[in-house]
């Protein structure tokens, strides 16, 4: 009878067990923060260089991203820069600063030869002279069409004769073709045209008179963010004559905070899954989030080596106390 007594008692704190519900698995992982967007700004601002996708429409000709294989020292002449310095009047700017878009960073010297370049770049030479070809061909057109009814009613009266009719349709023909060709080459000038008062405008200002330019150009931001990194050596009186970098705008609220996951983890992490997140400068202090981004892709390894996958979170970073680079835990609680 105590056997059965203990055999039952088994049984029941087996079944008793086995509904007990099992402890929800975490997933920790190293992070680190980092700036969702960035914008590097260079010199010489014309180079042979390639722009990168980021740089948007390229309103701002002077902010793009140099390949690493560049960042040899050159000069601006081996880039292709129509400048060959860069002297500095002034940069009002700090770390931390923060700037809105199209706001002037940096204030340098616009050298003669190169005011010269604008200055015919935005000349309507071009314009006037097609709108004058384009009126010219006009008038002789409309010209010939009405000699022609008068070549017509001549021809009808035997008072003219019919080759006169037929070249006068053959140059009304040509013409037709000239005026078809300068409406083109017309569309073409405007276009270009247009392009180089935007072009103009995003380096002098957007109410500077263009007939007037002055001997300053500007580097302006190219988005609402604050000042990462501003080269030592962008004081009023320095002049750069090799390539250089000048500033670093960046977007800091929200911060991604990027990890890469182990090949066994990471299958079992998936976009949305909540988040905890204790950075090292502030151990007591936790940051709830969720996944943003699971890579599909594995980072770059040796053939013998396990696989990690790119993970990122988004953070809110409303008082920009998180900084590019701060390390931090990561915890995900699997349901």
């Amino acid at each position: 009878m105590t056997v059965m007594k203990t055999i039952l008692g088994l049984a029941v704190a087996l079944l008793l067990l086995g509904t007990t519900p099992a402890a929800a698995e975490t997933v920790t992982f190293l992070g680190k923060a980092y700036c969702p967007i960035k914008y590097d700004i260079n010199w010489p601002f014309v180079t042979k260089a390639k722009k990168t996708p980021a740089q948007g429409s390229g309103i701002q000709a002077n902010v793009y991203e140099l390949p690493k294989e560049s960042y040899e020292e050159k000069s601006a002449a081996e880039l292709g820069s129509d400048m060959r310095r860069l002297h500095i009047l002034s940069a009002p700017i700090h770390v931390g600063q923060h700037v809105v878009e199209d706001e002037a960073l940096i204030t340098y010297e616009l050298p003669l030869d190169s005011l010269i370049i604008e200055k015919e770049a935005l000349s309507r030479n071009e314009l006037n002279s097609l709108e004058r070809a384009m009126t010219s061909v006009k008038f002789r057109l409309d010209w010939l069409a009405s000699h022609q009814q008068d070549l017509e009613n001549m021809a009808d009266q035997q008072s003219a004769a019919p080759a006169d009719v037929r070249n006068n349709t053959k140059d009304i023909e040509t013409l037709i073709l000239e005026r078809d060709y300068l409406a083109e080459e017309l569309e073409l000038a405007k276009q270009r045209y247009e392009n180089t008062l935007l072009i103009a405008r995003s380096k002098f200002g957007k109410n500077v008179d263009l007939k007037k330019l002055p001997r300053q150009g500007f580097v302006r931001s190219p988005s609402e963010g604050y000042v990462l990194w501003v080269n030592s050596s962008l004081i009023p009186g320095m002049a750069f004559t090799k390539q250089a970098a000048l500033v670093t705008i960046g977007k800091l609220d929200p911060m991604l905070v990027r990890a890469s996951v182990h090949e066994i983890a990471v299958q079992k992490l998936k976009v949305g899954d909540p988040a905890t997140i204790v950075f090292h400068a502030w151990p007591k202090e936790t940051f709830q989030t969720t996944i943003s981004k699971v890579d599909y892709v594995a980072q770059p390894a040796m053939l013998q080596q396990p696989s990690f996958y790119l993970i990122e979170l988004a953070l809110p970073n409303p008082d920009m106390r998180i900084k590019e680079g701060m390390r931090c835990d990561v915890v995900v609680n699997l349901n």
